[in-house]
């Protein structure tokens, strides 16, 4: 069963049982094709998308309530403190080798030598206990409150180009540095996202704040479609992110 399915599934179940008890439900972490794909099912009862951050991309949904703070007590925040430089992936790897599932862990921010980690409360106090250890480091972990979090690392650069059209191959190529077949070829072989969503179609056209993943390669954002040139080609100014 395709994981945006199961997720349909495990929504509906949630709907259900708070049709039928009154009582609020909450989902375990959703990635954001899953709250897109799924948002004509609970659009027009009371919930909460949340993730701990603004624009948190792992959030939890909240059926049955439009309170943030009842979102909130559902997740927490776990802080990694290490010697040395921490990565995205180091943690993830060491949080999966618990043998917890990914829909219970969150968004992660790193910055250097710290992490913050957002997690469903359930296990919190589970993967306090059993980390102390990120990769052959040694860590420190501890809970923190909201008001504790740290700003994540600024590795983005923008920057401007021209491009013959706004078609999301033509952005990809100039992005990367890829011929138009190079992007081609990524998209019919379905390692392009548009705005977390699978893209089928090299000749999409991109609009501003699009958000373009590209499996293998990062992401980008169209800043500014800035206008078009005498030969009228257009010139845009892009995120990598």
């Amino acid at each position: 069963m395709e994981k945006n399915e199961l997720s349909k599934i495990k929504i509906l179940d949630k709907i259900r049982l708070y049709e039928k008890t009154g009582a609020i439900q909450s989902t375990t972490f959703l990635d954001p094709s899953e709250i897109i794909q799924n948002k004509n099912l609970y659009s027009k009862i009371p919930h909460t998308v949340f993730g701990g951050v603004e624009n948190a991309e792992r959030c939890i949904l909240l059926i049955g309530s439009d309170d943030v703070e009842e979102a909130r007590a559902q997740i927490n925040i776990i802080q990694i403190t290490s010697r040395n430089k921490l990565t995205h992936r180091s943690i993830l790897g060491s949080l999966l080798g618990l043998g917890i599932k990914r829909e219970v862990v969150g968004d992660i921010i790193v910055s250097d030598n710290i992490a913050n980690v957002f997690v469903l409360s359930t296990i919190c106090k589970y993967i306090i206990q059993n980390v102390d250890k990120i990769g052959k480091d040694s860590v420190s972990l501890r809970e923190i409150n909201y008001a504790d979090v740290i700003e994540p690392e600024d590795n983005s650069n923008s920057l401007r180009t021209t491009v013959a059209s706004l078609r999301i191959d033509s952005l990809i190529s100039a992005c990367y540095g890829l011929s138009r077949a190079q992007a081609l070829e990524l998209v019919e072989a379905d390692r392009v996202k548009l705005n977390y969503l699978d893209c089928k179609s090299s000749s999409k056209t991109i609009h501003e704040n699009d958000l373009v993943s590209v499996r293998g390669f990062g992401r980008f954002i169209i800043e500014r479609i800035v206008g078009e040139t005498k030969k009228r080609k257009d010139k845009s100014r892009f995120k990598d992110i």
